[in-house]
């Protein structure tokens, strides 16, 4: 390879590095801008005591180099929800496997934590091919007879299966027949709401917000 083609390959990926650089700053301050209207705090880097906190969840049991940013951190007391709640929302990423094999994933998630909140722990996410082959093998989800469509849609796991079963009202099932690729896991007060490796742009933060308390009310006890 020639000086001037190593010049100009070198070039290129300079240029490409500057422009995802410009593009994450800009991503950061409009994250902040937004924290900052909804009267939240806003951490760039993200908290460690965040991944501490919600670490008994499936998603953070997932892969290596887990990482939190652009969290905005709050406390939200409206939109039906009677009682305070604190809020985060944040971009999670982690990676899977390792080398030329290894995978990055990233989401963003809203995390709440309430006091309407007494909830087993369990893990709602969309069904897949390898989990359906898993079945065959042990590897079981908690399915509802009345409602084929969402045990047909969504992979249900729990450590207590009948308070699990007791949380899973009829509307609440239906709710989920009729959504689409949605997660959901709780413990106790703590509850998250995310779609799998799905970002959102920072101007769709409040969408996002709603969505998640609705999702929320849908579980108050």
């Amino acid at each position: 390879m020639s000086p001037a083609v190593i010049a100009t390959v070198l070039t290129v990926i300079a240029i490409v590095i500057s422009l995802f650089l410009r593009h994450k700053k800009e991503r950061t301050a409009q994250f902040k801008q937004i924290a900052d209207r909804m009267g939240f705090l806003f951490y760039p880097k993200g908290d460690a005591a965040l991944l501490e906190n919600l670490a008994g969840l499936h998603l953070f049991s997932q892969g290596h180099s887990k990482k939190v940013s652009n969290l905005l951190r709050g406390v939200s007391g409206q939109r039906g929800v009677t009682a305070q709640v604190e809020v985060g929302i944040f971009a999670y990423r982690y990676v899977t496997g390792g080398g030329q094999h290894s995978t990055t994933v990233t989401q963003t998630v809203i995390a709440f934590r309430s006091p309407q909140l007494h909830l087993p722990q369990f893990a709602l996410r969309p069904e897949n091919l390898f989990h359906r082959i898993g079945a065959a093998f042990g590897y079981q989800s908690i399915d509802f007879d009345a409602h084929p469509k969402f045990s047909k849609k969504y992979l249900l796991r729990g450590n207590d299966e009948q308070k699990v079963r007791e949380v899973f009202t009829h509307d609440l099932l239906t709710f989920f027949e009729t959504e689409e690729g949605l997660s959901v896991e709780a413990n106790g007060d703590r509850l998250i709401f995310y779609r799998g490796g799905k970002r959102i742009r920072p101007e769709d933060v409040g969408p996002f917000m709603e969505e998640g308390l609705r999702v929320l009310r849908l579980f108050k006890r």
